[in-house]
This record gives structure tokens, C-alpha cells and sequence, in this order.
């Protein structure tokens, strides 16, 4: 800033900037200012014409005004004296622009319409009473409406300048109305922000309730069991080669293209679903998998191909059942693996007594649904981000292009004073 800026504070703007225009069109204002104050006289002797009109009582006993006609007179009265109150006449420098000339205009506007508009309906009841009333009322109306014309010939000639400089006055309002929603937004914000640093820190917290526990000897035997249990099902998923010929056969079952007398759709749908559980509970022996392994490689085998598996695929699939079925090839996978869950149980019941087990579960089920809010909330927390960094650059680009067009029009470089929340 140079010593020949000016600073003014967004509050003061608008006053400040008019004084300004005040200056520059000091003689425009001037002019209107004589019409706006001949205009003024003319209205309030418009009013006092119109009060002294509802005082005013026919001379003759025959001219006087029935009930309902006076009723409706009064009313026509009172709504040009409500109009004439209605119009906004600028009486100093700084409240003389362009926008409070169009106001004066169109205020005049609807005196004439409350006037001629409803004076035509019920004018002529009360016309010969009260001529003298109505036109002196004409009369000052009359004049107003040249002084009103007179405005708007000499804005049209005289003051265009004063209007496009007047313009930059629609654009303060904009400035403050985007600096309030900055304010708004920034204390969501930090609202926000306090809120997402409190899940963090309870996630947090929580992860390291766990990390504690996890120290148990117990529970890390427990978990180490888990991981050894994970890697041997694993395996033992991957040596079950026989599950796509399942799936064929189930297909072809239900559809009604073979038929089986001691194998159904239904038999076959668990080792599909948890083959490794389902063969598990059956035990190292696997009857009921035997007697389907042994059919299966029956069809399999069958000239007719009823599968209709591809060749080097139904090859691999009869391997296995021959393993399966011929060599034992489960039955020690099979024990291994019940043996491990025997004493992963053991290792439970040491947990539960301890009441680890289930405080270890509850803490993981927390701390995966802390995550989830936590990644969620903190998506909303970064939309908030974007939209207080972009209505900030707003705010800036509003301001800069603000004190440029005040430059322009009053060649004085000027720094606006705006709080923006930090």
C-alpha cells in the first residue's frame, strides 16, 4: 500500500464511494437536486390540497354528498394521499444516484395510476361538488409529472456516466453476502474438523486398547493359531479341483437333462457354497463327498459325456477324484486342520475366562466401523475445504475487481478493509 491509497472499511464503502460521486457530479446533482426540491414543494401542497378536499363540505343542502358516495370519495382520497406518501424524493447530495431517480420516477408513475385509474370509476359523482378540489389536485399532479419527466430527459442526456459509475455500488452487497457465507463455511469447518480429529483420536485409542491385549500370551498363541488355520484352508480350497464339474451337474439337475437316483441339486450346494466348511464337518472320512466323487467320475468316464467338460479340464478333475477317493489324499489335510480348531478352542476357553475373546472381537468390530465413519466424515470434511479455499479466492477476486473499478471511476486507488475469517 503507497501513501496515496486510501483504506476504507467494506462497511463504509458505500458511503464513502457515493461522497465520491457526490464530487464528480457535483453539477448533475446540482440540477436534479432543484427539480427534487420543486418536486418536494408540489407534493406536499398535492397532500394539503387533498386534506383540505376531505374537510370541505358542499355550500348547498342539494350538492351534498350521500353516505355511500361520501364513503367512496374518502377512500379515493386517502389512496392518492397513501400513493403521494409512498413517493422517495432525494433532499441531499449523497442520496441523489441514478437507481433513487428511478424510484422518484416510478413512485410518480403510480400516483398517476392510483390517480386516473380509480378517478375514472367514481370521479364523476362527486365532479360537480368538488371541482374546484379536483383541479387544483390536477394542477400539482401535474407538475410533479413535468418535474418527473424532466428527471428522466436529464438522466438520459446527463447523467449515463453517473449511472455506470452507480453500478459498482450492486456489486458491495455480493462482497459482504460472499464474506458472510465465508465466515459461515469456515466455522462448519473448524466445527468439522474438531469433530474428525475426535474420531481419530477414539480410533485411535481404541487400536492401541487393542495393541495392548494382543500382548496377552494367550491371545497371540489365539491369533497365531488363526493365521495358521487361514493359510491351511487356503490350501486345502485349492486342492478341491472337482468343484466346477459340481457346478455342471447341479446345472443339469435342475434343468431336468440328467437324472440321478441318489444324487440331487440339493446334495451338491453346500460344497459349492463353503466347500471347506461343509467338508470339514463331515469329517476325515467324507462319506456323502466319496459317494458324489464316485458318481461324478462315473459320468465323467461315461462315452456320453454328460458334463461336457473340456478335455484337459475333465482330466484334472478325474485326477483328483482318484486322489480323493482312491488315495486318501484329504484324510490327513482333514485331521490336520480339525486338530488345529480342537486346540483353538482350548485357547478360546482360556480367552473367555479372561474375558479377552470377547473384548479383542468387540474392539475390531468398533475400531472397522470407526474407520469406515472416519473415511467417510473425512470426505465431507475435504468438500468443506474445497469450498472455503474457492469462496475465499471469490471473496479476493471480488474485492481486487471492486477497488479496480473504483479506480476507474474515481481515479483514487483505495484498499478495502474486509475480515476474512482466518
Amino acid at each position: 500500500m503507497t501513501d496515496t491509497d486510501v483504506e476504507v472499511n467494506l462497511d463504509e464503502l458505500e458511503k464513502w464511494y457515493l461522497e465520491q460521486l457526490g464530487g464528480r457530479f457535483k453539477r448533475e446533482h446540482k440540477v436534479l437536486s432543484k427539480f427534487f426540491s420543486k418536486s418536494a414543494e408540489e407534493l406536499a401542497q398535492a397532500k394539503n390540497a387533498l386534506k383540505a378536499w376531505l374537510n370541505t363540505k358542499p355550500e348547498k343542502e342539494d350538492e351534498k354528498l350521500d353516505d355511500k358516495t361520501k364513503k367512496i370519495m374518502e377512500r379515493f382520497i386517502d389512496s392518492v394521499l397513501d400513493s403521494l406518501d409512498e413517493v422517495v424524493i432525494p433532499t441531499i447530495h449523497t442520496t441523489i444516484s441514478y437507481e433513487n431517480c428511478h424510484k422518484f420516477n416510478e413512485g410518480i408513475k403510480k400516483v398517476f395510476t392510483t390517480y386516473n385509474v380509480h378517478g375514472k370509476k367514481v370521479m364523476r359523482r362527486f365532479w360537480k361538488q368538488y371541482k374546484l378540489e379536483i383541479k387544483e389536485i390536477d394542477l400539482h399532479l401535474r407538475k410533479l409529472g413535468d418535474f418527473s419527466q424532466k428527471v428522466t430527459k436529464f438522466q438520459l442526456k446527463n447523467y449515463q456516466e453517473g449511472k455506470e459509475a452507480e453500478l459498482l455500488l450492486k456489486k458491495i452487497p455480493l462482497l459482504e453476502n460472499n464474506i458472510e457465507r465465508l465466515g459461515n463455511t469456515k466455522s462448519k469447518l473448524d466445527e468439522m474438523e474438531e469433530t474428525f480429529a475426535g474420531m481419530e483420536d477414539r480410533r485411535i485409542q481404541m487400536e492401541q486398547e487393542l495393541e495392548n491385549i494382543s500382548e496377552d500370551p494367550d491371545l497371540k498363541e489365539f491369533q497365531d493359531m488363526e493365521r495358521r488355520l487361514d493359510i491351511r484352508k487356503r490350501d486345502f480350497r485349492e486342492t478341491l479341483k472337482f468343484k466346477k464339474a459340481f457346478k455342471k451337474m447341479k446345472k443339469y439337475l435342475e434343468k431336468g437333462t440328467i437324472a440321478l437316483r441318489d444324487i440331487s441339486e440339493s446334495d451338491l450346494k453346500p460344497y459349492l457354497k463353503d466347500s471347506v466348511g461343509t467338508i470339514l464337518a463331515e469329517g476325515p472320512k467324507i462319506p456323502r463327498l466319496r459317494r458324489i466323487l464316485i458318481k461324478t467320475r462315473i459320468m465323467l468316464e461315461d462315452e456320453r459325456d454328460y458334463l461336457q467338460l473340456k478335455s484337459e479340464l475333465k482330466v484334472r478333475v478325474i485326477e483328483n477324484i482318484n486322489e480323493i477317493v482312491s488315495n486318501n489324499a484329504l484324510e490327513p489335510k482333514i485331521k490336520k486342520i480339525l486338530d488345529l480348531e480342537n486346540e483353538k478352542a482350548e485357547i478360546r476357553k482360556k480367552l473367555q475366562k479372561k474375558g479377552l475373546e470377547s473384548l479383542r472381537n468387540e474392539l475390531k468390530e468398533k475400531i472397522a466401523i470407526a474407520t469406515i465413519d472416519s473415511e467417510h466424515f473425512e470426505n465431507d470434511v475435504e468438500r468443506y475445504r474445497r469450498d472455503f479455499k474457492e469462496l475465499l479466492n471469490k471473496v479476493k477476486e471480488d474485492r481486487q475487481d471492486l477497488q479496480k473499478g473504483i479506480k476507474e471511476e474515481t481515479d483514487q486507488e483505495i484498499k478495502i478493509k474486509i475480515i476474512i475469517p482466518a
